[in-house]
């Protein structure tokens, strides 16, 4: 076969040299060399398949996905709607956060050491996260609102 191919490519230049010399030959090796990338392009396998980008998957599938997600997500959505809610299913999420992230960082539990804790946390915070405080009975009462909740989630991270 390569042999064929060789064959060709020589009979090729000598009719283009015969035909037109010097500028027929170089028409003749452009023309090879542009049938020859062809051949090589059908005969070598491609690289790795195209990827296409990650799409972006909306809240309710993630929410469908990762169920920690959805208790998370849930649990914050309940903070704003009253005292009675936050202390339900905000604040234990959060004081579980709390929790974790100051026997990571300093070996403490605020149970435990709450004078620590309230100083590490902030004396604006603490009465939010406080383990000892009850929870509050109170529908009618306002909850914790997101900026709030924003606050607390930044400086539990830079604790």
């Amino acid at each position: 076969m390569r042999a064929l191919l060789a064959l060709g490519a020589v009979c090729c230049l000598a009719t283009a040299w015969m035909l037109a010399n010097r500028e027929g030959l170089i028409v003749a090796c452009a023309g090879l060399t542009a049938l020859s990338l062809l051949i090589l392009r059908a005969v070598v396998p491609g690289g790795p398949p195209a990827v296409s980008p990650p799409r972006r998957r909306p809240a309710r599938d993630l929410a469908r996905a990762f169920p920690g997600y959805r208790r998370i997500h849930s649990a914050l959505g309940w903070a704003d709607v009253s005292a009675r809610h936050y202390d339900l299913s905000t604040r234990p999420l959060l004081q579980r956060l709390l929790t974790a992230r100051l026997a990571d960082r300093y070996g403490l539990d605020p149970a435990r050491s709450p004078e620590r804790a309230r100083e590490l946390l902030g004396e604006e915070l603490w009465p939010l996260l406080d383990p000892s405080r009850p929870a509050s009975s109170d529908s009618d009462a306002p909850g914790v609102d997101m900026v709030t909740l924003a606050r607390i989630a930044d400086r539990l991270e830079t604790l």
